[in-house]
């Protein structure tokens, strides 16, 4: 069984990071390789107790095929609003404070993947909408994954995490030119 479940992570991380790359150069068909990389991160997350992980991949599936849809129908010119960087940069620690406040006896691994599946919704969004700034969202949500996903032991879903953050610098890249 082992063996199954390292080739059915390897096909999605494979995928994920072919989502990312065509995404990156505004290639609809990223969305398809993103819908199946979700569908198989999301059972293995669900099967690992991640369970906002899981949320976040079905979620993701979802939004994958109203992207799809979206990039399909028409060109969508990117758009840039910088100060978005720094308003979600700044909320990020109020968020955090905020849900030590209202849900003290969660570990704070579980505070940082309900996190991520703020900013991964939110990202998502920026992305179908053609948004630059989806890009920065990305690089904390793949941070926030690597670090929770270290943190119970998914190594290969955590390097898989380190990889995407450094193909949406790549993807930040190419939305600026």
């Amino acid at each position: 069984m082992p063996t199954i479940i390292f080739s059915l992570e390897l096909i999605a991380s494979l995928l994920g990071v072919m989502y990312i790359v065509l995404i990156a150069r505004k290639n609809s068909l990223g969305w398809l390789a993103g819908i199946l990389s979700c569908a198989i991160f999301a059972v293995r997350c669900f099967e690992s107790d991640l369970s906002s992980q899981g949320t976040i991949q079905v979620l993701n599936v979802l939004m994958g095929v109203w992207g799809w849809v979206q990039w399909r129908k028409q060109v969508i010119p990117v758009k840039s609003y910088p100060k978005l960087s720094s308003i979600f940069l700044a909320v990020l620690p109020v968020i955090y404070v905020g849900s030590i406040l209202c849900f003290p006896l969660l570990s704070w691994t579980t505070r940082l993947d309900q996190i991520a599946l703020i900013y991964s919704l939110v990202a998502t969004v920026l992305t179908v909408r053609m948004i630059q700034q989806n890009w920065m969202l990305w690089l904390v949500v793949n941070g926030i994954t690597a670090i929770t996903a270290f943190s119970n032991e998914l190594y290969f879903y955590a390097s898989l995490s380190v990889i995407y953050f450094g193909v949406s610098l790549y993807g930040m890249y190419q939305w600026r030119k």
